[in-house]
């Protein structure tokens, strides 16, 4: 069991104000002052709004950038290498962060360079078109790929230092939630700003986020955290897992991987609603927003289901409802059912935070929590949200199926073995017996 003022959070001052600040429940602790479990949930939550609201931003601007020469093909390499730099950039992350438990610093450093890549993604066409528009999205492109790595291994960490087990998954799910607000406030402000004041004025919620992630490092500035074992000396030792976590961590990464891919169509959900069922930008607009928005349900319901039927089934009732609506919505050309499959994928898409990262919490201790998580999520949902631009890119080609729709049932179809495959993953107790 897991507490405020435990080994695992070291703090400075004295020994009662410990026992005074050591709650990990809503609504309890000391009346005048946030205790640890209160400024980490506020701080982790406002770091998802920023994180998952730059993310549901950038797919707003690739209509425009299609309006402005740039083939659907462009837009794929340039989704592609946004997951691919996070790929690789988690990992080191995650084990820098481990090993130095300034978890509050890296986790505001992250969302500034977001916020950069963001801003440049928007200003971009004010002084570049054609092959130097390329050039300047590419380089924005390394910025938002390493910068959108840091905030959901990192976060979870944050918010299990300070919460006690048996409250967690409610507190995940509830900070999911803060995520999911951002997916909705800023798709919905960009897609106003970008129909009223054309998309170089998006650059203004790249700036507020960098005030907000300043903001986190100030509410966590009296937290501390224990510090885990040093990294590897090389490059290559950050990159590579120990052996033990690629054995308890291969399949839960496979459905991660198989998960992130299907979910991974989001990006081109604006463009399929306006290139196949042909809605106006500003339509298409409010109803990507309103998709990502349905994940503010659905986190806290997701958290707190895990909490009465555990990870495993709760993940597979997610990946089920997930990969059968996007089915729906792909087949269907009926406006109504088109619309409301569109918003029980959101539905279904956004419970992933509480869920991969909470089974990460079964099969880890803490010391490993934040390279585990960039396992799962870095490497299993970013590699399989790498994957899906690509196979809807290069499905649309004119010399195969010319068609959105082909790229969206075929991640539906390779979606199928994230339902499949979570009966075989492995459980604690049985990891625990065999390593010892």
């Amino acid at each position: 069991m897991l507490s405020l003022g435990s080994a695992n959070v070291a703090r400075s001052n004295s020994e009662s104000e410990k026992t005074e600040n050591s709650s990990g429940r809503l609504g309890h602790g000391c009346r005048f002052r946030l205790d640890d479990g209160r400024r980490s949930l506020i701080a982790t939550s406002l770091g998802h709004f920023i994180n998952d609201g730059l993310t549901g931003v950038l797919p707003l601007m690739y209509p425009v950038f299609v309006s402005s020469g740039l083939s659907l093909q462009v837009i794929s390499v340039l989704t592609f290498l946004q997951s691919a730099f996070s790929i690789v950039v988690s990992p080191i992350v995650g084990r820098i962060s481990d090993a130095r438990g300034n978890f509050a610093s890296m986790i505001a450093l992250g969302l500034v360079v977001f916020a950069i890549g963001t801003g440049g993604y928007a200003v971009s066409i004010l002084f570049s078109q054609g092959t130097l528009l390329v050039g300047v999205l590419l380089l924005f492109t390394v910025l938002i790929g390493v910068g959108g790595s840091f905030y959901h291994p990192l976060g979870a960490t944050v918010l299990r230092a300070t919460w006690r087990t048996a409250d967690l998954g409610g507190a995940l799910g509830i900070n999911g939630s803060a995520g999911s607000v951002g997916r909705i406030a800023l798709p919905f402000a960009a897609a106003l700003m970008i129909a009223w004041f054309t998309l170089p004025s998006v650059v203004l919620l790249a700036i507020l986020s960098v005030a907000g992630a300043l903001a986190i490092t100030f509410i966590l500035r009296s937290v501390k955290f224990k510090v885990g074992p040093g990294t590897a000396g090389s490059l290559l030792g950050s990159l590579l897992p120990s052996s033990h976590l690629t054995r308890r961590l291969s399949m839960l990464t496979i459905v991660s991987f198989s998960r992130g891919l299907f979910t991974g169509v989001l990006p081109f959900i604006p463009l399929y609603l306006t290139e196949v069922d042909h809605f106006s930008t500003l339509q298409a607009g409010f109803l990507y927003s309103a998709t990502l928005g349905v994940g503010i349900p659905s986190t806290i319901l997701f958290g707190f289901m895990q909490n009465r039927l555990g990870a495993r089934t709760s993940l597979v009732i997610s990946n089920l409802g997930g990969v059968l609506v996007l089915f729906l919505f792909a087949l269907s050309s009926n406006t109504i059912v088109t619309v409301t499959a569109l918003l029980l994928f959101g539905l279904f898409s956004y419970s992933a935070f509480s869920l991969l990262l909470g089974m990460v919490h079964d099969l880890t201790e803490f010391e490993e929590m934040t390279s585990a998580g960039s396992i799962v999520w870095g490497v299993g949902n970013n590699g399989g949200a790498a994957v899906a631009p690509l196979l809807v890119g290069l499905l649309a080609l004119p010399s195969l199926f010319g068609t959105l729709t082909a790229g969206f049932l075929a991640a539906a179809i390779i979606g199928i073995p994230s339902v499949v495959l979570i009966p075989l993953i492995r459980d604690i107790r049985k990891v625990i017996r065999e390593e010892l």
